[in-house]
Order: structure tokens, then C-alpha cells, then sequence
């Protein structure tokens, strides 16, 4: 599968070294003059710009700051594409913050005119993305792209856990919020995730 990686930090840069060692084809979307993108060269990721990527990709992975989503989605070709949404609408003072839209998953949607939407990889810190001791939930409202991104979290290694439609992606940024709270706030290990356990 072509996936493009908007986003080189700590998320994208572990997502695409995962799916790369999978035999997906990835590329991440950096702007010109991004200081990831040397960092991305020698991790033997392609580099293209952020619509270039998009262009060409079957999945686009959005892996960026909150303050930079909205200028980077509302330029790219997202009609039909899948979409999967790693943001976390954190402000400065560590808090979940509501879009208009209700979550950063819906308002990607709103941003990105025909997107398929998928909220992933948001609840747990990226050095713990691949562990297979981890769920990773997900939600969306297109059937045929939560299959897309079911497998993908699968390829990682962690177990895909569907959490409904869309709108409960404001759920898992407040899962997220928690997480940030847990780490940073109180200064406690961040090595630790949200199952879903049955009895």
C-alpha cells in the first residue's frame, strides 16, 4: 500500500519505519525547508512535499502538531482518499481543546472536502506504537476505510480495536488528554496504554 506520512516527528517517524518494515510504500509529506526533512532522508524515508505525497498515496496519515493541521489538509487532494488522523488537538496549557467541528477527527473531515476519515493512533505515546501488548482503538464512518485502517494498525503489531463512528473521536482525544496529564503533569512513566479488556 502507498501511505503518505504528513509529518516527521515522533508519531510519523514511527509509524512509517513500522509499515516500511511491513513492505509498504511510504513517503512522508514534509513542506520545503522543514527541518524533519534531513532527519527523514536518514532514516531512509522518501520525502515529497505534502501534496505530492497526498497525490499519490492510497492512505494519508495526518502525524502533526494541531496548529499545523489546518493549513496543511486544506491544501492537499483528499477526495476519496483515506484518511487517518494521529492529531491531538492539545493547547499550550496541556488541555484537550473542542473544534468547532465537536473533535479534530470531524473537523479534518470538514477540512479535508471528501476525506474518509479514521481517527488512529492517538491514545498512547509513539515509542509504544508497534508494542503487541496494546490495543490500538479507532473510529470512523466509513465502512470500507476503518477496513483499510484495521489492517494497518494490525501491521504494527497492536490489536485493532473499533470504537464506533466518528464522533467518538472527541472520546479517545480525551483519552489522549489523560495520557499527557498522566505523563507530564504528574511526572509518572509513560510507558503504559488503554486496553480494551473483556471479561
Amino acid at each position: 500500500m502507498k501511505i503518505a506520512v504528513l509529518g516527521f516527528g515522533n508519531v510519523g517517524a514511527q509509524l512509517s519505519k513500522l509499515w516500511a518494515k511491513k513492505g509498504h510504500e511510504v513517503t512522508t509529506g514534509l513542506r520545503e525547508g522543514s527541518k524533519d526533512r534531513q532527519k527523514a532522508s536518514d532514516a531512509g524515508v522518501s520525502v515529497a512535499t505534502p501534496a505530492d505525497a497526498a497525490k499519490a498515496a492510497d492512505v494519508v496519515v495526518i502525524a502533526l502538531p494541531w496548529t499545523a493541521v489546518e493549513s496543511v489538509v486544506k491544501t492537499l487532494p483528499l477526495d476519496g482518499k483515506v484518511v487517518m488522523d494521529a492529531s491531538n488537538p492539545i493547547g499550550s496549557d496541556l488541555s484537550v481543546q473542542v473544534p468547532p467541528a465537536g473533535s479534530a477527527g470531524q473537523q479534518v473531515a470538514q477540512w479535508g472536502k471528501g476525506a474518509r476519515v479514521v481517527k488512529a493512533f492517538n491514545t498512547i505515546g509513539s515509542a509504544l506504537m508497534g508494542d503487541s501488548s496494546f490495543d490500538m482503538m479507532y473510529c470512523g464512518d466509513d465502512a470500507a476505510a476503518k477496513k483499510v485502517v484495521d489492517s494497518l494498525i494490525a501491521d504494527t503489531g497492536m490489536k485493532p480495536v473499533d470504537v464506533g463512528a466518528l464522533s467518538n473521536a472527541r472520546y479517545l482525544e480525551q483519552i489522549a488528554g489523560l495520557w499527557v496529564d498522566i505523563v507530564v503533569k504528574q511526572g509518572r512513566s509513560s510507558s503504559f496504554g488503554f486496553n480494551l479488556v473483556k471479561k
